[in-house]
């Protein structure tokens, strides 16, 4: 069943703090995100020492306009011409066509990411994953919403174990401080929270919209994980 929200702009200021939770950690920008915590952990993955070699910034830049600003822009252009009520997209149906684009443009992301030597197997398998979670999201939403915040939420969840199953314990130095894999993965598990309490704040998505949206995007993770190990 579709949510149908009717706070008034009073309510709505109060939330003010669950809008910027959304726009922080929206679907559009877990791939960037995938790819940055995967260049702190072990950026010799990449062939680089860190994010100030240009092949590290290159593949950053490329992250964020392929999988973050095209999208936005792409949506954005069929709000202007009617073809999507606006860029909330209350109505599944609404959500056909940007889940389609989406989907197309990400798994060319992640076919031409996959054929380049730039890029380590295991970052393609977690871009395999995304790209997973939005046909499952794309199938499911013909029969009702799901909440797309809690599927890639539920990827960088599903994202972090991996690594951390992979990497061990190994630290992430920043500065003169190193944090453990195993808090990374807590503090991830804490935000998808965050994330999943501020849609329901908004009255975005009911409990089982969220919790189905976790679910999908940490199973897409480990199914994408069965393809190359």
């Amino acid at each position: 069943m579709d949510i149908v929200t009717t706070e008034t702009p009073e309510q709505e200021a109060k939330n003010w703090w669950a809008l910027a939770v959304s726009g922080l950690f929206h679907p559009l920008l877990v791939p960037t995100y995938m790819y940055v915590l995967l260049m702190v952990v072990n950026p010799f993955l990449f062939g680089a020492n860190g994010f100030g070699e240009s092949r590290a910034l290159l593949t950053l830049l490329m992250m964020v306009l392929y999988t973050a600003v095209i999208p936005m822009v792409s949506v954005l252009l069929m709000v202007a011409l009617n073809m999507v009520g606006s860029v909330m997209m209350e109505e599944k149906t609404e959500r056909i066509g940007p889940l389609l684009l989406v989907m197309v443009l990400y798994f060319w992301v992640y076919y031409n990411l996959s054929n380049s030597n730039d890029v380590p197997t295991i970052f393609s398998t977690f871009l395999l994953g995304v790209v997973i979670a939005l046909a499952l999201a794309f199938v499911i939403n013909v029969l009702d919403k799901i909440s797309l915040h809690a599927v890639g939420m539920g990827g960088l969840v599903g994202m972090l174990m991996i690594t951390m199953g992979l990497f061990g314990a190994n630290g992430v130095v920043i500065g003169d401080y190193t944090i453990g894999l195993g808090v990374l993965l807590i503090a991830g598990v804490l935000l998808a929270g965050l994330v999943g309490t501020a849609r329901l704040a908004l009255r975005a998505h009911d409990k089982v919209q969220v919790y189905s949206g976790y679910l999908v995007g940490f199973l897409a993770q480990l199914v994408a994980l069965k393809f190359y190990f």
